[in-house]
Protein backbone atom coordinates (compact mmCIF):
# COMPACT_ATOMS: atom_id res chain seq x y z
CA UNK A 1 0.00 0.00 0.00
CA UNK A 2 1.69 3.20 -1.17
CA UNK A 3 0.61 6.79 -0.89
CA UNK A 4 1.64 9.67 -3.09
CA UNK A 5 0.97 12.41 -0.59
CA UNK A 6 1.79 12.55 3.08
CA UNK A 7 -1.81 12.76 4.24
CA UNK A 8 -3.43 10.14 1.95
CA UNK A 9 -3.59 7.67 4.82
CA UNK A 10 -6.17 9.88 6.57
CA UNK A 11 -8.80 8.74 4.05
CA UNK A 12 -8.48 5.10 5.10
CA UNK A 13 -10.92 3.43 7.45
CA UNK A 14 -9.85 2.17 10.89
CA UNK A 15 -9.10 -1.37 9.78
CA UNK A 16 -6.97 -0.20 6.86
CA UNK A 17 -5.06 2.12 9.20
CA UNK A 18 -4.37 -0.78 11.56
CA UNK A 19 -3.12 -2.88 8.64
CA UNK A 20 -0.93 0.01 7.50
CA UNK A 21 0.58 0.25 10.98
CA UNK A 22 1.36 -3.48 11.06
CA UNK A 23 2.99 -3.22 7.63
CA UNK A 24 5.06 -0.26 8.78
CA UNK A 25 6.06 -2.10 11.99
CA UNK A 26 7.32 -5.00 9.87
CA UNK A 27 9.35 -2.68 7.64
CA UNK A 28 10.76 -0.89 10.65
CA UNK A 29 11.65 -4.20 12.28
CA UNK A 30 13.54 -5.30 9.17
CA UNK A 31 15.40 -1.99 9.03
CA UNK A 32 16.31 -2.25 12.71
CA UNK A 33 17.56 -5.79 12.10
CA UNK A 34 19.85 -4.47 9.36
CA UNK A 35 21.09 -1.73 11.70
CA UNK A 36 21.82 -4.35 14.36
CA UNK A 37 23.73 -6.56 11.90
CA UNK A 38 25.75 -3.57 10.67
CA UNK A 39 26.60 -2.70 14.28
CA UNK A 40 27.74 -6.26 14.98
CA UNK A 41 29.92 -6.39 11.85
CA UNK A 42 31.41 -2.98 12.65
CA UNK A 43 32.17 -4.09 16.21
CA UNK A 44 33.79 -7.31 15.02
CA UNK A 45 35.92 -5.43 12.49
CA UNK A 46 36.94 -2.91 15.14
CA UNK A 47 37.84 -5.65 17.63
CA UNK A 48 39.92 -7.43 15.01
CA UNK A 49 41.59 -4.22 13.94
CA UNK A 50 41.31 -2.42 10.64
CA UNK A 51 43.89 -4.11 8.42
CA UNK A 52 43.76 -1.76 5.49
CA UNK A 53 41.85 0.61 3.31
CA UNK A 54 39.26 -2.02 2.45
CA UNK A 55 38.29 -2.50 6.10
CA UNK A 56 38.20 1.26 6.68
CA UNK A 57 35.91 1.77 3.70
CA UNK A 58 33.68 -1.08 4.85
CA UNK A 59 33.37 0.42 8.33
CA UNK A 60 32.62 3.82 6.79
CA UNK A 61 29.90 2.34 4.60
CA UNK A 62 28.39 0.44 7.53
CA UNK A 63 28.35 3.55 9.72
CA UNK A 64 26.75 5.59 6.90
CA UNK A 65 24.18 2.82 6.35
CA UNK A 66 23.39 2.73 10.06
CA UNK A 67 22.95 6.49 10.30
CA UNK A 68 20.76 6.59 7.19
CA UNK A 69 18.55 3.73 8.31
CA UNK A 70 18.32 5.23 11.79
CA UNK A 71 16.99 8.47 10.29
CA UNK A 72 14.48 6.54 8.18
CA UNK A 73 13.30 4.52 11.19
CA UNK A 74 12.92 7.72 13.21
CA UNK A 75 10.86 9.37 10.45
CA UNK A 76 8.70 6.24 10.14
CA UNK A 77 8.07 6.29 13.88
CA UNK A 78 6.95 9.91 13.73
CA UNK A 79 4.41 9.07 11.02
CA UNK A 80 3.25 6.02 12.99
CA UNK A 81 2.56 8.28 15.97
CA UNK A 82 0.41 10.49 13.74
CA UNK A 83 -1.55 7.43 12.60
CA UNK A 84 -1.97 6.28 16.22
CA UNK A 85 -3.28 9.71 17.21
CA UNK A 86 -5.74 9.66 14.33
CA UNK A 87 -7.02 6.22 15.32
CA UNK A 88 -7.37 7.37 18.92
CA UNK A 89 -9.23 10.50 17.83
CA UNK A 90 -11.65 8.43 15.73
CA UNK A 91 -12.35 5.93 18.50
CA UNK A 92 -12.64 8.40 21.34
CA UNK A 93 -16.22 8.61 22.56
CA UNK A 94 -17.89 11.87 21.64
CA UNK A 95 -19.13 14.04 24.50
CA UNK A 96 -21.97 16.50 24.50
CA UNK A 97 -20.77 19.77 23.05
CA UNK A 98 -17.91 18.23 21.02
CA UNK A 99 -18.07 19.35 17.41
Amino acid sequence: MRFRRDQDWRRLDDRALEELLVERWLYRGILLGIVFMAAVVTTLLGARGLAGLRDQVLVGVLVALTLTLGAIVFAMRQRDLEIHRELYRRRRPRREGDG
